[in-house]
């Protein structure tokens, strides 16, 4: 029998802080909503119109098309829903609830229950379960240039083929201006025990990821973006990753709604069980803005993975980001994803080609009451890495290799939620989630629905 004190705690705990700040979200002033917000940064005066954005809490972004898990792609992608919007944060919207002098305080929390059906436990062993989830966070503003948000996330299921568990996530985040330059640095931790689709059951793995950004200006028309990025991945099930990447851009503005870049990347994963990978990419950009209705940024190239420790022949293969944002009426937005990524899978000598393409329709309905459909595709071959001697120097095209997909997995999701905000902090919504995960490898092939309601709350 699982012990009971430590939920009771847990979600009394959640439910007094509910309190305390639902009492306080009734005090505030209601707030016009008719109208949506662009989701895209506003320009700024250093590298052209179109950046560079704030540094980005590298391992807060979703990585699941139902969004219910924090980290980066080689994390694995989570088999559950969850909000569009991530749990922790980093931008300030106003005044603190309190502060003490450079120091001020914002609150935040979120519940959400999910009924969901299909969800992978073990591999081949999909089940039914009740999930609650608490997450009470606070992001601290420190000074003008700082903030720093910590949020622990406590999971309880119903069934026993699950254990309850506590991610924590951790993000400190940085901005500045020196002259012509905007420097920012984030660096985030995350702890996560989730269902995931690769493994079919709940995997614990811990991330940290670094971010060093600069930009400046070089003249009216030209403009510089450098980056340096860390992650670390960590799992005692599965081999540990050290990745150390530069992504560097060069920005030409054409005409003020305009913009084209070229850049290089070039990184090391490093793998505690197999091969190493060095990778290089080339890649250029066109970005594209009309007014503040229609914003489109694609960037794409190819990237030439080596394998070392053992060796083996490289994998060239295209990548490629792309992203598109309309708002077709005064309360209608539309938003298209794609991407495809190479990383390093969970398992030894294997790398997974992530390729997923997405589109969101949010509609405001009447009064603060908003309808969003969201809908996808994604596809990810795993190849297994032969190892064998490197290939002597060559003229012309890189040799074959012998490398061989052992698992393709294709995932296709829907989701359909109605949302709406009570006063001025306080959200909820009821959703629901539909998924199909079609693979080679039967034992992780699944059909999953999942419905909840979720509360938010943001100070």
């Amino acid at each position: 029998m699982k012990n009971v004190l430590p939920v009771f705690c847990g979600r009394a705990a959640a439910a007094a802080l509910w309190i305390c700040l639902a009492w306080g979200a009734v005090a505030q002033q209601p707030v016009n909503t008719d109208a949506l917000v662009n989701p895209y940064p506003a320009p700024v005066t250093v590298t052209n119109q179109f950046g560079p954005p704030p540094t980005p809490p590298v391992l807060s972004g979703p990585t699941t098309p139902g969004t219910g898990q924090a980290g980066a792609p080689s994390m694995g992608t989570s088999a559950l829903a969850g909000s569009s919007a991530s749990v922790s944060r980093s931008e300030i919207t106003g005044p603190p609830l309190v502060s003490w002098g450079p120091i001020g305080v914002y609150p935040h929390l979120l519940y959400r229950f999910t009924y969901g059906d299909g969800v992978a436990a073990l591999p081949g062993e999909n089940t039914t379960t009740e999930i609650e989830t608490v997450a009470p966070g606070l992001l601290l503003a420190l000074g003008n240039h700082w903030t720093l948000d910590y949020t622990p996330t406590l999971a309880f299921y119903s069934s026993r083929l699950f254990k309850d568990t506590v991610d924590q996530a951790v993000l400190l985040h940085g901005a500045t201006t020196n002259g012509d330059w905007v420097l920012g640095l984030a660096q985030s931790y995350v702890s996560t025990t989730q269902p995931l689709v690769e493994t079919g059951t709940q995997t614990e793995q811990e991330g940290y990821a670094t971010a060093f950004t600069a930009a400046g200006q070089l003249s009216a028309k030209l403009s510089l973006e450098l980056g340096l990025n860390q992650i670390f991945r960590f799992s005692q099930s599965y081999p540990s990753m050290h990745e150390w990447s530069t992504a560097d851009w060069l920005n030409y503005q054409i005409e003020p709604q305009l913009g084209l870049a070229l850049g290089p990347t070039i990184g090391y994963d490093e793998l505690s069980a197999g091969s190493d990978m060095p990778f290089e990419q080339i890649r250029g950009r066109v970005t594209f803005r009309s007014g503040t209705k229609l914003l489109l940024s694609v960037d794409g190239g190819v990237e030439d993975r080596q394998f070392i420790h053992p060796s083996s022949a490289a994998m060239v293969t295209p990548v490629f980001n792309a992203s598109a944002f309309y708002q077709i009426f005064e309360g209608t937005a539309l938003s298209v994803l794609g991407s495809r990524v190479v990383t390093p899978s969970l398992y030894v000598n294997q790398a997974v080609v992530i390729s997923t393409v997405s589109a969101s329709l949010r509609q405001h309905l009447v009064k603060e009451i908003y309808l969003e459909i969201d809908g996808g595709y994604t596809t990810e071959p795993f190849t297994s890495i032969e190892p064998g001697p490197l290939p002597e120097f060559f003229l012309g095209a890189p040799p074959r290799s012998t490398q061989t997909v052992v698992r393709t997995d294709t995932t296709e999701f829907g989701k359909i939620s109605l949302s709406t905000t009570f006063r001025k902090r306080l959200t909820g919504s009821v959703f629901y989630y539909a998924s199909k995960n079609a693979s080679s490898q039967v034992n992780f092939s699944y059909k999953s629905t999942q419905t909840g309601v979720e509360l938010s709350y943001h100070y």
